[in-house]
């Protein structure tokens, strides 16, 4: 027999074992993690809990945790801060929603994390949502920036059945299509139109490296427009002009050696951006990390509204370094004309201080009754 073959026989006799390893695996972390709850309903302090916390080793979505860490230690120094994955708040088989009714204290905040998750696209934050809004409608609740998108009517009906609810949440819409998307479907809960977190980083930085060629931050997904063929012929065209690399905001690390440190897998990846003396994307997080990088951007459209609305916003902001591109024939002529111009100046911060740093005051006002539910 050839070892081949006989490798192959064997992982096909392991394999049913081998499932079985990884559920009760996946089990026992959801259980630990459940399990939680019960020491943390013995302590009667005010607390957070941030729902929902990165399981994948995106960066544009690991920026948004660090952000918002950062944002909560500002603004509510001394709340203790329990994390949970969204799998493990839907899981019913250990009693998360029963344990957390017996943790959660009326001067409670609950976190959700922000990002493409009111949706019917996959994942399960949408059902996160809802499962803890239909339990606890009277807690507070601060929904961090959200793109909203539903393919179903059932969903989407549901979903604003549940959310209408939430009389002391704070819905934060990420663009103006889901500013109105989220007027429409939740008349009974306070909406505001707020940029992504990660915009507060722009401005931070400043970048002394020599920069040359371009990059393309491509995604790899359902969201996409472009067919791979496409984005290599634009790479291949680009290519005759200047050196041409291509990336994607996703690494090869794991999410949680990513987490333990954050900044410097961040920072890292801002020094990269800021090597180059253009970046051509269709991810959202690499229009934002373009900024951050002080390089100019030249922005994809995908298949839904989320980076072009998104572009829009930014570019009203910092008109000189992000454009938009309707076709790939027309990103390309804005790379050569970009090439040939001078260099952009490091942008301003502005997100920061004209969104972020008012962002308690609104929600407190609100879950004390002094603030009535509005769409701003």
């Amino acid at each position: 027999m050839k070892w081949g073959v006989f490798v192959k026989r064997v992982r096909r006799a392991l394999s049913p074992y081998y499932r079985k390893y990884l559920s009760i695996k996946e089990d026992m972390h959801l259980y630990a993690d459940t399990m939680r709850l019960i020491r943390i309903a013995a302590v009667k302090r005010p607390k957070i809990f941030y729902f929902g916390i990165v399981e994948h080793s995106n960066l544009g979505d690991m920026g948004q945790y660090y952000c918002i860490r950062r944002w909560i230690e500002d603004n509510f120094p001394g709340f203790p801060v329990h994390e949970f994955a969204a799998t493990t708040v839907v899981a019913e088989k250990f009693g998360f929603l029963d344990k957390l009714e017996r943790a959660l204290g009326p001067e409670d905040i609950i976190i959700f994390q922000s990002g493409y998750t009111t949706q019917d696209l996959g994942g399960v934050h949408d059902l996160m949502h809802r499962v803890v809004i239909e339990r606890f409608p009277n807690a507070k609740i601060l929904m961090m920036p959200q793109t909203i998108y539903f393919k179903s009517k059932e969903r989407k009906a549901l979903t604003a059945k549940i959310y209408n609810l939430a009389k002391r949440m704070l819905f934060l819409a990420r663009d103006k299509v889901s500013l109105k998307m989220a007027r429409e479907m939740f008349p009974d809960v306070c909406v505001m139109l707020f940029p992504d977190i990660v915009t507060t980083l722009i401005g931070k930085y400043r970048f002394a490296s020599p920069r040359s060629g371009i990059l393309l931050c491509c995604r790899d997904d359902v969201e996409k427009h472009y067919r791979d063929e496409e984005l290599k012929a634009l790479s291949i065209r680009l290519s005759a002009l200047v050196k041409t690399d291509f990336t994607d905001t996703t690494i090869n690390v794991p999410h949680r050696k990513i987490k333990r440190d954050i900044s410097s897998y961040l920072e890292r990846e801002f020094e990269r951006f800021a090597r180059y003396r253009l970046i051509i994307t269709d991810r959202f997080h690499g229009m934002v990390f373009a900024l951050i990088a002080n390089t100019p951007v030249i922005v994809l459209k995908t298949r839904d509204h989320k980076v072009t609305t998104g572009a829009e916003w930014l570019k009203s902001i910092y008109n000189d370094s992000v454009h938009l591109a309707e076709s790939l024939d027309e990103a390309y002529s804005l790379a050569e004309r970009l090439l040939n111009g001078e260099p952009v100046q490091p942008p301003a911060s502005y997100f920061k201080e004209a969104y972020y740093d008012r962002l308690k005051e609104i929600a407190v006002k609100l879950w004390s009754g002094s603030l009535e539910p509005h769409h701003g």
